[in-house]
């Protein structure tokens, strides 16, 4: 019975107590809650939201465009990618005026290699990129170097090894092109141009460093310098046969000159060549000769080269007289004998 009552007495205690905490807790002032600036909500809900992909300018072709063709404005446009184009041009200004390597369908993309590059850029109107084959000693022992200009001697001689009787002329060296300009020569190029003595101290030191312990003497001959067997030569179009043919019957000479001298030969001063395929009659108008390419086509035969263009009026019939001419007496004739070192005379 006591028992009972004691519990009874806590559990009203008890309840006193939470009654007391209640209403302390509800004398307690509310706490305002401050409210979200609009601004943070947009950029939060802009996070959460997927970025659109960035996107490029691709340069392409507007219409199809054919092999071999100069790129004009209109053959070009800027369209916007989400990706970008590698080796892709980066400007249709940049493009305009250059040739076309391959075809381009419409909205192609034009890269940078679709153009035409490399040394055919590096001629002017009218000329044309011709190799000879060069030695050591006939090409300014082996200075020359790409860029350069050159003279290009030819020597012919009078003796006939080729075994073609029209062949026989007098032993000669005349000036065959001036000012040649030299696009390459070797594996060099005016656009892969040979090291700079600095470049090629600087790979010394480091190949040195690179090989420490090994003899130096080994490496030096590693780097020896291959002498070059030909050179690219920047020819006028009316020049390409007399170099190819004084190439194949004679011997070439390359002159270093310096890039200043601009002195060329006088052409006008000398006879002009005969062609050797002559024009339809009544096509050429009177007193024209062929130009360009119609001279380059007409071509040019060996033994004109080599004796000139009156060469075969050398020897003109003497002008007519009326007077009585006395009898002349058979005229004596000789001929020489070679016989190896020897050299005899013989008349009849």
């Amino acid at each position: 019975m006591n028992l009972t009552k004691i519990l009874a007495g806590i559990l009203v205690v008890l309840a006193i107590g939470l009654a007391i905490m209640a209403w302390f807790m509800g004398r307690q002032p509310q706490r305002n809650v401050a409210a979200v600036p609009a601004a943070q909500t947009a950029s939060a809900a802009e996070a959460s939201s997927p970025k659109p992909a960035p996107m490029h300018d691709v340069v392409v072709a507007a219409r199809q465009v054919a092999a071999g063709q100069k790129l004009a404005a209109e053959d070009l446009k800027v369209v916007q990618q989400p990706a970008a184009v590698a080796d892709g041009v980066k400007t249709a200004d940049a493009a305009v005026g250059h040739t076309t390597l391959i075809a381009l369908a419409a909205d192609a993309p034009l890269l940078e290699q679709n153009l035409v590059n490399g040394l055919s850029l590096q001629l002017e109107p009218g000329q044309r990129a011709l190799s000879i084959a060069v030695k050591e000693p006939m090409a300014a022992g082996n200075h020359v170097r790409p860029g350069d200009f050159v003279d290009v001697f030819f020597t012919l001689d009078g003796k006939n090894d080729s075994g073609n009787d029209k062949l026989n002329v007098d032993t000669q060296t005349r000036l065959l092109l001036a000012r040649s300009r030299v696009l390459a020569y070797g594996a060099t190029s005016v656009e892969n141009p040979p090291p700079t003595a600095a470049q090629r101290r600087k790979t010394q030191e480091e190949e040195e460093a690179a090989n420490k312990g090994q003899r130096r003497s080994g490496g030096d001959q590693g780097r020896a310098q291959v002498p070059a067997n030909t050179a690219l030569l920047a020819v006028p179009l009316e020049d390409v046969e007399r170099l190819t043919l004084a190439e194949k019957y004679g011997q070439l000479t390359l002159a270093l000159r310096h890039p200043d001298d601009m002195s060329v030969p006088d052409a006008s001063l000398f006879a002009a060549l005969p062609t050797a395929l002559q024009p339809v009659a009544g096509r050429l108008p009177k007193g024209e000769t062929l130009q360009g390419a119609d001279r380059s086509f007409a071509g040019l035969r060996f033994n004109d080269l080599a004796t000139g263009a009156d060469a075969r009026n050398a020897r003109r019939p003497a002008p007519a007289s009326s007077a009585p001419r006395a009898p002349q007496a058979p005229r004596q004739q000789t001929v020489q004998v070679h016989q190896g070192a020897a050299v005899q005379t013989v008349s009849y």
